[in-house]
């Protein structure tokens, strides 16, 4: 998957508990230790408790811990007594209590609680935000030697917040920082090399970076170079005779690679999800044990797309061939109602041409199946259906009956495009999207379908890989960036004007929109649209005069930006 540019902020608890004394316990004497007064050990069994170390995770007691050993002037209990505060794990979320905490051990001289001051400022937790308090936060806790601080201080640098663009000081921050044994840096430093920003591109030397992240642990960089280290259980599978399935084995047609889905945070194997490689029409889905198996891919990098019940869509990229199994990751979804039905809705269209396909029968194979005809233009819809992995069956008289295999997802819509003919021709696959439900709510597939102007999804971003959203204006027909302006043309007129922007539905910068672009005020306080990230946008659509969707006009056009959180 694609690195995002922006920095990697992490917090990290520190264990540093005493291993048990022969004939004793060693929870009970750390405890009775912290009850005689020694607050480090407080803090130390209070990171045992907050992590689930060696004992029953116990949010609570790790509250009252880091709380004891703040109390007795330990300043790092401080610092993690404000990342409960901070997360709300245990406590009730209070960020402005998490800051007096980190401003308390900052003071004292404990730089973990610097760099996470650093992070507040940054963000505008719990303080006005400010990037610049921020960058000093940053060096106070790198110049004493928390890499934290070095990575974020480095990633300033590198984006030019709160400190003039500097990527040749970002990558010597992230290199003092990934020397240190900083994971994360490793992984912005690859990125650095892969882009060639701040040092010269070396794209062998970000796929080494990359991979020593991977084998750390982090599935992060894992997934940009399609490699991973086994989970135990599959470990204890080639022991017993299988490991020919972590080698790229040529056959006649190509070579073979094989892998796992597994859940992010629990680790847990996901059986019933589908893996397509959607350049080769490949698609499998996964057994019981998560494991999915390609046996013939043709040498080269190919995009793979994983989709589960429950869980957001990865994306990612295999290197083949390759000696190693991969794991492919999945984050639940963030859902109101787990248990909502979905949708499916669609088109069958007549083989190798442009028109519908009337009355074809579609039949969604749930435990109890539901049926419904196509449309006079061959579409179809489908609601209230039971989710999960499903056959869906189109059959019409005089056409060969064709299925497909999808995944319904609770309160998402599924959308397909199916072929069918009477003629004995090669039919295009057919092709599964789950729409943003965003997307959907905010009319974009509608308009795609209905309205005049540019759309691009996220696929069509990925495919233009932009480093900056002004990037992406380029590559459309009749729109130019100018002094950080959207410009078109006025219909009619050929007059320049400025086109207005909208994030997730919302009107950004100045209101005032000039009839052209010689009565723009150059003082007027316009929004920087490359303040977001290319990879946070799901979609981007731009429409000029008449095109103009009605409520968002009238004027001379607008940008409609949807990121992916919505």
């Amino acid at each position: 998957m694609k690195i995002l540019g922006k920095h990697l902020l992490a917090v990290f608890f520190v264990s540093l508990l005493p291993g048990p004394m022969a004939g004793q316990d060693a929870e009970a004497l750390n405890q009775q230790s912290c009850d005689a007064g020694d607050f480090v050990i407080c803090d130390m069994l209070g990171v045992r408790y907050e992590t689930g170390v060696g004992v029953t995770r116990d949010q609570a007691r790790a509250l009252s811990l880091f709380q004891r050993a703040c109390d007795g002037e330990v300043l790092l209990g401080c610092t993690h007594l404000g990342l409960m505060y901070e997360s709300g794990v245990g406590v009730t979320r209070d960020l402005a209590g998490a800051v007096s905490l980190y401003e308390r051990a900052c003071n004292g001289g404990e730089m973990l609680g610097c760099a996470n001051l650093g992070v507040s400022y940054e963000r505008g937790e719990g303080v006005t935000q400010d990037p610049a308090r921020a960058v000093s936060f940053y060096e106070q806790a790198c110049g004493g030697g928390e890499m934290l601080g070095c990575t974020n201080l480095g990633s300033m640098y590198r984006t030019g917040r709160g400190v003039a663009e500097d990527l040749v000081a970002a990558v010597s921050l992230y290199w003092r920082a990934c020397d240190s044994g900083m994971m994360l840096s490793c992984i912005n430093l690859a990125v650095s090399y892969e882009r060639g920003e701040g040092v010269g591109q070396d794209v062998a030397g970000a796929a080494n970076l990359y991979l020593r992240a991977c084998e750390s642990g982090l599935t992060l960089a894992c997934d940009r170079i399609g490699v991973t280290y086994e989970p135990p259980a599959v470990v204890a599978s080639a022991d017993a005779g299988v490991a020919s399935i972590n080698t790229a084995v040529a056959s006649a047609d190509g070579f073979g690679r094989a892998g796992w889905v597994i859940d992010t945070e629990t680790e847990d194997p996901l059986g019933e999800a589908i893996v397509d490689v959607p350049e080769l029409g490949i698609r499998v889905i996964t057994d019981a044990s998560g494991r999915v198996e390609f046996p013939n891919l043709p040498r080269g990098r190919h995009r793979v797309t994983v989709d589960a019940v429950g869980y957001e869509r990865m994306e990612g990229d295999l290197d083949v061939p390759e000696d190693r199994a991969f794991l492919l990751t999945l984050d639940r979804s963030t859902l109101t109602d787990p248990d909502a039905p979905g949708r499916l809705i669609g088109r069958v269209l007549e083989g190798g041409r442009e028109f519908g396909v009337a009355d074809v029968e579609i039949t969604v194979l749930t435990s109890t199946p539901r049926s419904t005809l196509s449309g006079p233009q061959g579409r179809f819809d489908l609601t209230g259906l039971e989710t999960g992995l499903v056959d869906v069956q189109f059959e019409r008289l005089g056409y060969a009956a064709r299925t497909a295999t999808v995944i319904v997802q609770p309160d998402k819509t599924v959308e397909i495009a199916a072929s069918m003919s009477a003629r004995p021709i090669e039919l295009d696959p057919i092709t599964v999207v789950v729409r943003s439900r965003v997307l959907e709510q905010n009319g974009f597939y509608l308009r795609s379908r209905d309205s005049w102007g540019s759309k691009l999804t996220r696929a069509d971003l990925d495919e233009i890989d932009p480093i900056r959203i002004s990037d992406v204006f380029r590559r459309l027909p009749g729109v130019r960036v100018e002094q950080g302006r959207v410009l078109g043309r006025m219909t009619g007129f050929g007059q320049t004007c400025q086109l207005r922007i909208f994030l997730d539905g919302l009107p950004m910068g100045s209101s005032i929109i000039p009839s052209a672009v010689d009565s723009i005020d150059a003082a007027t306080p316009m929004w920087d649209f490359d303040s977001i990230p290319p990879d946070f946008l799901e979609a981007m659509e731009v429409y000029q005069g008449l095109g103009t969707p009605m409520q968002y006009g009238p004027g001379c056009g607008v940008v409609l930006l949807w990121t992916r959180g919505g």
